[in-house]
C-alpha cells in the first residue's frame, strides 16, 4: 500500500505525463522519477510558487485521473456505518500520505492550493466554454476534493483516542504539531500576498453562480461549491491568521453574499441546509 501510494504521489510529477518537461526527455525508468526535485514542477503559479508552468491539456487529464485513483484508496470511510466510523481507527492509507514518509508532500500540497484557487471558469469571452474544451475544471474539482480529505483531522487520530464530532473540528494538536503535514502546510502559510491569492479565489469561484449577464448562460457554472465552503471552513480553522485577514478584508461581503445564496438555495433541501448551518 505504502509503495502504491508514493508511486502515485511521485506519477503527478513525472516529466511528460503529468509535468511539462524541462528538459527534450523525461526519466527513463522509475528510479529516475525519485531523483527530480518536485519543487520545481508546482503545477500552477501562486502560493509559495511565481512561476507559471505550461499548459498542457494532456497533462490535466492526467493528473485527474491519478488524483480520483487516490481518492479511491482514501474512500474506506464511506463503506462504513456512521456508528462503525465513528469509534474506527485512522485510516491507514491517509496517514502514510500525510505524513512525511510521502516525500512530495509540498509540492503536491502548493500545487492543489494553486491549481484550485487560481481557476477562473468564466475567462474572458462569452460562451467559451461552448468553443473550447475545458480540461481543468475536473481536475480543478478533483483537487478540491482531495484537498478536503487531506485536511481532515481524522486522519491523524491514534488507535487508542476517541473519534468524536468536537475532536473532529477542534483537534487538541496545533498545526504546527500536527503529523499530518498537509494541515501543517497550511497553517504556516502567512503572507499577505498569499491570503490574497487565496481570499479573490474564494470570491471569484464562490460567487460564479450569481455573475448575471446580458446574455443567457454566456458564463461557466461549476459544480463543486460544498467542497469550497468545506475548504473555507478549514481553512479558517487551521489558519487564524487566514480568519483574522478575511475579517478584516473589505472583500468578506464578496464570501457572505453567496454564503447567504447557498443557504436560501438549500432551504428546500434539508439536509444542505443543516449542513450549511453547522458549517
Amino acid at each position: 500500500a505504502e509503495r502504491l501510494l508514493q508511486t502515485l504521489a511521485d506519477l503527478l510529477f513525472c516529466p511528460d505525463f503529468t509535468v511539462a518537461s524541462k528538459k527534450k526527455k523525461g526519466p527513463e525508468n522509475p528510479e529516475d522519477i525519485q531523483t527530480i526535485d518536485s519543487c520545481e514542477y508546482i503545477w500552477e503559479a501562486g502560493v509559495g510558487f511565481s512561476q507559471s508552468p505550461v499548459h498542457v491539456p494532456s497533462n490535466d487529464k492526467n493528473r485527474t485521473e491519478v488524483l480520483k485513483l487516490l481518492l479511491t484508496c482514501f474512500s474506506e470511510t464511506i463503506y462504513m456505518t456512521p456508528t462503525l466510523e465513528q469509534h474506527s481507527h485512522a485510516n491507514k492509507w491517509l496517514t502514510y500520505f500525510t505524513s512525511g514518509q510521502n516525500r512530495q508532500t509540498l509540492p503536491l500540497f502548493t500545487s492543489l492550493i494553486n491549481v484550485v484557487f487560481s481557476y477562473d471558469p468564466v475567462g474572458y469571452l462569452p460562451y467559451n466554454y461552448l468553443l473550447f474544451t475545458d480540461t481543468r475544471e475536473p481536475l480543478v474539482e478533483v483537487a478540491a476534493q482531495l484537498l478536503c480529505i487531506t485536511l481532515d483531522n481524522s486522519s491523524f487520530l491514534s488507535n487508542d483516542q476517541p473519534s468524536s464530532p468536537a475532536s473532529r473540528t477542534f483537534p487538541s494538536l496545533p498545526g504546527d504539531d500536527c503529523p499530518n503535514l498537509f494541515i501543517n502546510y497550511l497553517s504556516r502559510i502567512h503572507r499577505d500576498d498569499d491570503f490574497n491569492i487565496l481570499l479573490r479565489g474564494f470570491c471569484r469561484l464562490l460567487n460564479n453562480p450569481l455573475i448575471q449577464t446580458y446574455l443567457p448562460g454566456s458564463c461557466k457554472k461549476i459544480g463543486f461549491y460544498q467542497e469550497l465552503l468545506i475548504l473555507f471552513w478549514k481553512f479558517c480553522d487551521r489558519n487564524k491568521k487566514f480568519l483574522y485577514y478575511v475579517l478584516k478584508s473589505s472583500e468578506v461581503l464578496d464570501l457572505l453574499v453567496p454564503i447567504l445564496y447557498f443557504l436560501n438555495d438549500a432551504r428546500s433541501d434539508t439536509c444542505k441546509s443543516i449542513y450549511a448551518l453547522q458549517k
